[in-house]
């Protein structure tokens, strides 16, 4: 490995220790992995999306996009389509030498995208990269994107895992409310019975204390 090659692996290393998605917002850090990939390819544009039954999202950017260009939209046809089915690394150096390759966003040449597969295993998007002129891309370059997508990935099962952690956690201490306030209410009746109960007995004990001398008068007027 020459010295160049040593500097850029260093790079990388300590670009992808520098990101993490528990500093802030997923799509911040997205944001901020595309950027580095633009940066270390040295291309115009990278974006990652995220693909579920023919739909993609942008969902990170390394240059701001408009909103309609974040729009969830049809991937049949376009050029990461190819991504989806093959599972693999797709390469087109030139688009016009390539007519069937698939849509591209218009001023762009050249493309790169590797698959954003899942811990499961599951394709659940891409990270691309498009440049505006006619490019080579090598080996080493395919490989610093699929690192870069296998850390997008694991940050996009994290933080979705970590959704489904906190809305559980929402919906159970609102049933635990819920039981509190159950409980805060039978309480409540229980005490209601057991003062009624009270009551109820002590009139009990009254009333016998007063029948008894009372039947002790009716009986002596009987008699008299």
């Amino acid at each position: 490995m020459n010295p160049t090659q040593r500097s850029q692996e260093r790079y990388v290393l300590e670009l992808l220790s520098s990101l993490s998605y528990r500093t802030g917002e997923l799509p911040t850090y997205l944001q901020h992995l595309a950027s580095g990939v633009s940066q270390l390819l040295g291309v115009d544009w990278s974006i990652v999306t995220l693909y579920d039954n023919g739909v993609g999202q942008v969902v990170g950017s390394s240059i701001e996009l408009p909103d309609e260009e974040l729009s969830p939209y049809e991937t049949h046809g376009t050029i990461a389509s190819n991504v989806f089915s093959t599972g693999q690394a797709f390469i087109v150096e030139d688009v016009s030498t390539n007519p069937g390759c698939g849509v591209i966003d218009p001023g762009y040449q050249a493309y790169l995208g590797v698959p954003l597969r899942s811990p499961q295993g599951t394709i659940m998007g891409t990270v691309c990269s498009l440049h505006r002129y006619p490019r080579h891309f090598t080996v080493e370059e395919v490989g610093i994107v699929e690192l870069f997508a296998e850390r997008a990935a694991t940050a996009i099962d994290n933080y979705n895992l970590y959704q489904q952690q906190r809305r559980f956690n929402e919906i159970l201490e609102a049933e635990m409310a819920k039981r509190t306030e159950e409980l805060k209410v039978a309480q409540m009746k229980l005490v209601e019975q057991e003062r009624l109960a009270a009551i109820g007995e002590f009139a009990t004990t009254i009333i016998h204390e007063i029948r008894n001398p009372l039947m002790t008068m009716l009986l002596g007027l009987k008699l008299l």
